[in-house]
């Protein structure tokens, strides 16, 4: 199958690391910057530069794409910037919706997409079916890319992924330097994540099945941030943090999502961020 990935970033290679060691599929992979070019095509890999508005570089990309895989992110230290998003995610989809006549090979758009388009649920239970309601302007802008894809006549796999983890993005280092401080709040607000590679068995899962629709990819195991610190303060031989009560000044979206549809699709039930093998 001739696949196209835009955006290959960090989630974007082990995918494409997936399916080049299979040699199943035919591969093109786009980056934003000529730096990165260089280390996709030392991998092996076909790339091309390709900023999101730019037509004629979408379409020598998908020129014989039957399926395209959009896994966008900001650039840098962005990752919280709506106009960084806006700037990345909207170019790029209206490009794509404006090529579809052109393209009468691709027969399915998967887009991963973020379970921050949920916003808060007060700590309750969400799936599939519960109503979006972006909290921050960069989700909104995640959600907005969604409604855009699903204009389009072709089969879309719109992919809420979790909070994302996995090798050179551990969790212990990313929270170790937590430990010992003061922290408001009592640390029982819920977070959803998905191991890097766990996500990319469920892409794989959504090409092979031709899954069309809206599919949270999380690891079904919600925690909190304080079992979160506990176990990376515990395992580390490091301070526990000190809740302090009260309330936080940015409190984070508080949810439990749930991952039925993920595993009714067949993906192998994904590893547990909290769990002995989570930062593996």
């Amino acid at each position: 199958m001739r696949i196209s990935i835009i955006g290959c970033g960090w989630l974007g290679t082990a995918l494409a690391g997936v399916w080049q060691a299979r040699g199943q599929h035919e591969l093109l992979v786009t980056t934003t910057r000529p730096e990165r070019l260089a280390e996709l095509q030392a991998l092996g890999l076909q790339a091309r530069l390709l900023r999101g508005g730019d037509t004629a570089a979408m379409a020598d990309a998908l020129a014989e794409a039957e399926v395209v895989v959009l896994t966008l992110a900001p650039g840098g230290d962005r990752q919280v910037d709506a106009d960084a998003y806006a700037s990345t995610y909207l170019p790029t989809c209206r490009s794509l919706l404006e090529l579809l006549p052109q393209l009468p090979l691709l027969r399915q758009i998967i887009y991963t997409s973020s379970c921050g388009v949920y916003g808060d649920a007060g700590g309750d239970w969400i799936d599939e079916s519960t109503p979006p309601q972006p909290r921050d302007d960069h989700a909104a802008v995640l959600l907005q890319t969604e409604a855009l894809l699903g204009q389009t006549a072709q089969p879309v796999a719109l992919l809420r992924l979790g909070a994302l983890h996995g090798p050179g993005r551990e969790l212990a280092p990313r929270l170790a330097r937590l430990a010992g401080s003061r922290r408001p709040g009592d640390g029982s607000t819920w977070s959803n994540w998905i191991h890097r590679d766990d996500a990319v068995a469920a892409i794989d899962r959504v090409l092979e099945s031709g899954f069309s629709g809206t599919l949270n990819v999380v690891d079904g195991q919600p925690v909190t941030l304080r079992q979160l610190m506990d176990r990376v303060c515990s395992s580390q031989g490091l301070e526990p943090v000190q809740w302090t009560g009260g309330s936080e000044q940015t409190p984070a979206a508080n949810r439990r999502i749930r991952n039925t549809g993920l595993l009714a699709l067949g993906v192998p039930k994904p590893r547990n961020v909290a769990g002995p093998t989570a930062q593996a």
